[in-house]
């Protein structure tokens, strides 16, 4: 995940305390909840959130937005934001801890999308335009929850197409001005990058999976997500008439998912991004082994047993106590 993504970071910090704090009910509530940020992962929850001073702050939901303050105070800004991807699965838990939280939700072609998971993440491709549809499907009943004044759809191939447009209809969305400067991807760097991760906005892409995909691939898709592609807006290729509309099953789900988990167990190479570029890298086979089980026993295992295997959440008093030495000690 992106050091960038703190959305899930915060998530997982603070529901740690509903596991963690029968195990520890008599440490004070100020200690317990800093040690969890200073825990987080990578220290990257830690610059954000003002631990040091938890004190000051009577509930999480004060800290979180006071910490969030300070930082916009300290660095001129108006806004702070989360790149999160797939966060609209865990809006109930987001909305508990930042109930103004705006959201602004991107759609892709879901078409486009499936043939990107398929090849980058190795997933079968009904698969992946089965898990493009569950997660639109939670953007739209989202936005009917909170209304459109607080969660904002924006489709990738306008923003792409008419950016000034689509990037004024966020400012008015976010109640914050709009500058041109706000399209100046490049910054200081007046050359289009020939990198994976474009500085300037590429059209060239949209279109691309009508030739990436074969007719069969595409009814494939499309008989999965159809109905909700139209919805979105977007226009089918297949005939009606072909189509037969029908999500995934479950056990279906699980099925593909499984051949996929097998497959990438003994596949080392993998494809991931490093400096704006998409490069393949190797990975271990323990790695590979603890990812396999790790799915398999996600699909497989009810959710408290799945936790207790793989969850690194529990910790011994022996381990707080002893971080709490160190940081008296430490200068």
């Amino acid at each position: 995940m992106e050091p960038r993504v703190l959305g899930f970071r915060m998530i997982t910090c603070f529901k740690n305390l509903y596991e963690l704090l029968p195990f520890n009910a008599e440490v004070d509530k100020n200690e317990l909840l800093a040690w969890l940020v200073r825990q987080d992962d990578k220290g990257r929850l830690a610059a954000l959130i003002d631990h040091e001073n938890i004190q000051d702050y009577t509930t999480v939901r004060e800290l979180i937005s006071g910490s969030i303050d300070k930082q916009l105070i300290n660095k001129g800004k108006q806004v702070w934001g989360d790149k999160a991807p797939n966060l609209q699965h865990y809006l109930n838990d987001l909305m508990l801890l930042m109930p103004e939280a705006k959201i602004l939700h991107i759609v892709r072609d879901g078409r486009a999308n499936a043939y990107s998971m398929s090849t980058r993440s190795y997933r079968h491709l009904a698969l992946s335009a089965q898990q493009w549809m569950n997660g639109n499907v939670f953007g739209l009943v989202n936005r009917q929850i909170l209304g459109a004044e607080n969660y904002h759809l924006i489709r990738y191939e306008e923003l792409l197409k008419q950016p000034e447009l689509v990037a004024k209809n966020i400012c008015s969305f976010l109640d914050i001005p709009y500058s041109v400067d706000m399209l100046n991807l490049a910054g200081e760097q007046y050359e289009k990058e020939a990198s994976y991760v474009k500085n300037y906005f590429d059209q060239s892409k949209i279109d691309k999976w009508k030739q990436q995909l074969s007719r069969k691939q595409i009814q494939t898709i499309e008989n999965i997500q159809g109905p909700l592609l139209q919805r979105l807006g977007y226009q089918l290729e297949t005939p009606l008439a072909d189509l037969k509309f029908k999500p995934l099953s479950l056990r279906r789900q699980i099925w593909y998912n499984q051949k996929d988990n097998l497959r990438q167990l003994f596949q080392a190479k993998r494809a991931g991004m490093k400096n704006k570029e998409l490069i393949e890298f190797q990975r271990p086979f323990k790695t590979r082994a603890y990812l396999f089980l790790r799915t398999l026993a996600r699909d497989l295992v009810a959710l408290p047993i799945f936790k207790s295997l793989f969850s690194h959440l529990y910790f011994s008093k022996k381990e707080f106590e002893s971080d709490k030495i160190k940081k008296e000690i430490l200068p």
